[in-house]
Formats: C-alpha cells, structure tokens, sequence
C-alpha cells in the first residue's frame, strides 16, 4: 500500500545540450587484377618500415623558466601518473594508487579506490583537459581539468565521461597528486560541452559500497550498507518492470541506482533538485542514465513505486539529445508514473487525490503543463504529475500502447513536436488530441 503521507515527488533532470555524436566508417577491400600476368622476373617490392614516432619527453624546466613551459610540463607528468593510477586501479592496486601521492592525499584517495573497486570498476581513462592552471602563489597546487571516461561491471560500455579537477604539488621528487576539487553547479570545464557536464558523481564524494544484480548496480554509503541487499532486490523487481517498457533500439545494459543520504543529496550530481523531490533521473552521457533516490523517501510503501519510475526514465529516456523540453514534460513524467503505477494499482488513489486537488485551482486548458519550480509544494508538483499520468493513461487506452508509445518517441525522443507526432502516430492534430486528453484528466 502506498503511504498515504504527502510524499515527495520524482523528478527527470535535464543536462541541457547533452549530445554527443559518433561516427563510423566502413571500408569495402577491392582487389584489381590486371590484364596480363606480372613478369615472373619482377620482385615484390619492400614493405615499408613503420615508424613510431614517441612524443618527446619534456624535461623539467628550470625555476625561471616561462610559466608556458612548467604548464606543459605538469601536463606531462599528470597525464603520465594518471595511466599509472589507472592500471593499478584496474589491477587491484592499492600501493600503486596512492603511488604518485602526497601522504596527505591518500585517505582521499583510499575513499576513491574502494568505492570504485566497490562499484566493478571496468575501464578509467583518465586524461587531462586543457593547460593546467597555475597556482595563486608560489608552492601552491596546480589545477588539472580532469577527465575521466569510465565503465562499471560491463565489459564494454558506452563513453561515460566524469569530470573534475586534480590538484598536484611540484616538490623536488616530482610532480605530486595532492588531492581533489569537485565540481559543483557553479564551476565551469574546458571540455565539457555547454557546461552541461559540471557534476560530481556518487563515487568521487562519498564512500560507497555496492551490489550488482542481474539487471541492476545500486550503491549506499557506507552508514546505509545494511540496507544494500534488500535495495537491491527491490532494485531489480523495478527493472524487470522497467525493461517492458523501452522505448528505442536495445536495451539498457544496467540500471545503476545510488541511495543519497542528506548530506549526499546535497553534493552528488549538482546538488539538491527541489524540496518536492525523492529521487531523480540524471543523464550523464548519450546512452547513459544515473538514478539517485533519497534515503529517507525509500520507505516500505514508497520505495518500489519510486525506484519503478526512475528506472522507467532510464528505459524511455535514452538515445536522444531532445529530451526536457517544457512542452513534452508531462508526457515525459507521465510515462515514468505510468510504469511505476503499472506495477502497483493501488497507487492510483493518491494520483487521483493529487489531480483533484490541482484541478481545483487550475483551470487546466492543456495537458502539457510545465515542471514544477524547485520551490513548489508537494501538493503543486503531485498535481502536475497526476496531469500528466492520466494524460498518457488516456492516450494508451484510446489509442492503444504502441501507438501511444510511438507518440511519445517521436514527442520526446526523436524531437519532432507534440503537433509532428500526434499526425504522425495518432492521426490527429495536436489540438484535437490535446482537447481529448484534457476532457479525460477533468473526468479521471
């Protein structure tokens, strides 16, 4: 049974501009052959040598040297630590980790370590963006724009990049990894794109410990670890429920779910998304998207219902740059508590308590009714949910699922607009469909 507290909501953020394309090329070999044999006397000629031509290792400049050429050469030696780092991180370790650290850095980076380990680390290239920024006074640290491309349990997966800044120390025995910055929603990057990707993950702030299901990576902080197993299975119901609903090619390779304790919620990702929020769905790359849900939120009649919509955003929500817009946000949200609601019916009372409370001080002339602002109350933002569940309920029992499905790929994934998918899918103008939807949310 649901709780029949006010509970907060769930909400899909938007990482504005996130695309990102890839291209590949296919090469077909043709063989000639000529119109008369070679001479027997001619002799193939000599393959030519390979050459590998090794970058040239910068020496380390003199004290007086131009700050251009220290610049080069911190950017050499980090770049050089972070392969080392890597490969020790891969291999198990620990002694090689901290290898190229300051001592004051390496409970820092012993936190960094177990919670990667902890999470199946698979690959971590890391690479430095940009020249790095000098230090304010003498003897300080330099700033290393940081990225990271990095893959948890899967072997292979698609580029995931983390970002964040490295900070190293030149002392007399070389250059020094003194620990790390986190990016937060004010701080801008070299390499990230619109400065959509300056976010911390889970891992790079706090200690987490990890499961891997078949279907789910979910991860606690250390405080929560006894929670972990039944997270986790309550976590791979969820997807299980999530995977009947993909929209697009393939499907999700895994579902990672991270539970934020308070002072988590106000650090991972950009931080606090709203006081109405129990959890939410954060895209980190084109084919990848994070969930994060709030300790305190998972109860026993909430959680399963939240972990189903969030994961829901991930199996709808993937393989496009359009997502987010104002106008498609209801359909984006009432899909997700479609699937949530899906697997527990009885949730349906409180969507309806919620709409009722909305229609009675809206006059509500159109489903697609904006995001409810970080501020709103939970009685606000449940109404603009239910809006949005009854909306799509309605499509689907009219229209049927796969028409209803198409709708929303073409609204939200393909970014044709709400007018280009309803001709296209549901063989009517956007106005009249709109004029249906809003007639069977009043009467819901």
């Amino acid at each position: 049974m649901i709780d029949t507290k006010a509970r907060r909501r769930r909400v899909w953020w938007i990482a504005g501009g996130l695309a990102v394309v890839l291209a590949a090329a296919a090469g077909v070999a043709v063989t000639a052959w000529p119109a008369t044999p070679a001479p027997v006397a001619a002799a193939p000629a000599s393959p030519s040598p390979v050459v590998t031509v090794e970058p040239v290792k910068l020496k380390r400049p003199a004290a007086s040297a131009p700050r251009s050429q220290w610049q080069a050469w911190v950017g050499q030696e980090a770049e050089a630590a972070m392969k080392r780092q890597s490969a020790a991180l891969l291999a198990g370790d620990f002694a090689g980790f901290t290898a190229d650290a300051l001592p004051g850095a390496k409970a820092e980076l012993g936190r960094r370590y177990r919670s990667l380990r902890s999470l199946h680390v698979t690959r971590f290239e890391q690479s430095v963006g940009g020249n790095p920024w000098p230090p304010a006074e003498a003897g300080g640290d330099w700033r290393v724009e940081t990225l990271v491309d990095h893959c948890l349990v899967e072997k292979e997966c698609a580029a995931d990049y983390a970002y964040f800044d490295s900070m190293w120390r030149i002392t007399p025995q070389g250059l020094r990894l003194a620990g790390y910055h986190v990016y937060d929603e004010a701080t801008t990057c070299f390499d990230c794109t619109g400065g959509s990707h300056t976010f911390s993950r889970p891992w790079e702030t706090t200690e987490l410990v990890a499961r891997a299901g078949r279907r789910t990576l979910v991860a606690v902080p250390l405080a929560y670890r006894s929670r972990l197993a039944d997270l986790s299975r309550r976590a791979e119901a969820a997807a299980a429920v999530a995977d009947r609903y993909t929209v697009g090619e393939g499907r999700v390779d895994r579902y990672r779910v991270f539970l934020a304790d308070a002072a988590s919620w106000k650090r991972w990702y950009r931080g606090n998304p709203g006081s109405w929020v129990a959890g939410w769905a954060v895209p980190t790359g084109r084919d990848r998207i994070e969930t994060e849900v709030l300790a305190s939120e998972m109860t026993p009649g909430y959680s399963d219902e939240l972990l189903r919509h969030e994961l829901a955003h991930v199996s709808t929500l993937r393989n496009d740059s359009y997502y987010g817009k104002n106008d498609v946000w209801w359909l984006v949200e009432g899909m997700a508590d479609h699937v949530a609601l899906a697997g527990n019916p009885q949730g349906t009372a409180q969507e309806r308590q919620d709409l009722h409370r909305y229609l009675r001080s809206h006059n509500l002339t159109t489903v697609a009714v904006p995001h409810p602002p970080d501020d709103a109350s939970n009685d606000d933002a449940g109404g603009r949910y239910a809006v949005g569940y009854y909306a799509l309920h309605y499509l689907i029992a009219k229209y049927g699922q796969k028409a209803a499905l198409a709708f929303f790929q073409q609204a939200v994934q393909q970014g044709i607009g709400l007018e280009g998918a309803a001709i296209s899918s549901l063989q009517k103008p956007w106005s009249q469909v709109n004029r249906e939807c809003v007639a069977a949310v009043r009467k819901a």
